[in-house]
C-alpha cells in the first residue's frame, strides 16, 4: 500500500524521487548519493544544496538570511561539525562499522547528517567523486571523505544555529537556529506555526 500510495503521489504532484533500492538505514549513503545526482542533473544552477533529515526543524527564514551573507565562494560547507570522530568498533549495531569498510581510527571533518549545506557547484564536483569513492553506511561521513579528497574544509557557523539534539521550543531561541533535530512532524507543523503567529513577541 505504501508503494501505490507513493505511486499516486508521484503522479500527483511530481515531487518524489526513487531509486531501485531498499530505503534502510545502511543505505542512506546510496540515497544521498541519489540526491547529489539529482541535483547535478536537473538543478545545475543551484546555488547551495541543503541535505537535512525528516525530524529537523528548519527556520527556513534563518537559512536564506545565513546564505545570503556568504561570500561567493564554490567551497561552501556548513553545518553542525564533527572534528575528530572516532570509528565506532564497538557492540552497537547502529554506530559500529568495520575495519573492511572503514579500516581509519578518525573520519575526516564532516557535518552531521541533520542538516549541512553545500555551494551547489561543489555540490556536482562531490557528485563527480562519488562515482570514485566506495560508499560507508555513514552518509555525512562519507560525504566528509569526498569533501576531504576535494581539500575542502567545514565553514564553521559563526553562532550556535546547528543544534544537533532537541531543544525545547522558546520562540526567541528558534527565531535565531536555522536546524534543530529531533523534532516530530507535528512539532514542526506546531513550531511553525508559533514563530509565524507571534511576531509582535520582542526578544532580547
Amino acid at each position: 500500500m505504501i508503494a501505490v500510495s507513493c505511486e499516486d503521489e508521484s503522479i500527483l504532484y511530481g515531487d518524489i524521487i526513487r531509486q531501485d533500492f531498499m530505503d534502510t538505514y545502511d543505505n542512506l549513503t546510496l540515497k544521498t548519493i541519489m540526491a547529489f545526482r539529482w541535483v547535478t542533473e536537473f538543478c545545475p544552477n543551484a546555488k547551495f544544496l541543503m541535505k537535512t533529515d525528516v525530524d529537523v526543524f528548519i527556520n527556513t527564514g534563518n537559512l536564506v538570511k545565513f546564505l545570503l551573507k556568504l561570500n561567493s565562494s564554490e567551497n561552501i560547507f556548513t553545518g553542525y561539525p564533527f572534528i575528530n570522530n572516532s570509528a565506532y568498533r564497538g557492540f552497537y549495531k547502529k554506530t559500529y562499522i568495520s575495519y573492511d569498510e572503514y579500516p581509519f581510527k578518525l573520519f575526516p571533518p564532516y557535518c552531521s547528517g541533520m542538516g549541512y549545506i553545500l555551494d551547489g557547484k561543489l555540490a556536482q564536483r562531490t557528485y563527480q567523486l562519488m562515482s570514485h569513492i566506495k560508499p560507508i553506511k555513514f552518509e555525512d561521513a562519507y560525504v566528509g571523505i569526498c569533501l576531504n579528497i576535494l581539500k575542502v574544509n567545514i565553514r564553521m557557523p559563526e553562532e550556535e544555529q546547528f543544534f544537533l539534539y532537541k531543544i525545547n521550543f522558546d520562540i526567541c531561541k528558534y527565531r535565531q537556529l536555522i536546524a534543530v533535530h529531533g523534532i516530530t512532524s507535528s512539532e514542526i507543523i506546531k513550531f511553525w506555526q508559533d514563530l509565524s503567529s507571534n511576531t509582535s513577541v520582542t526578544c532580547p
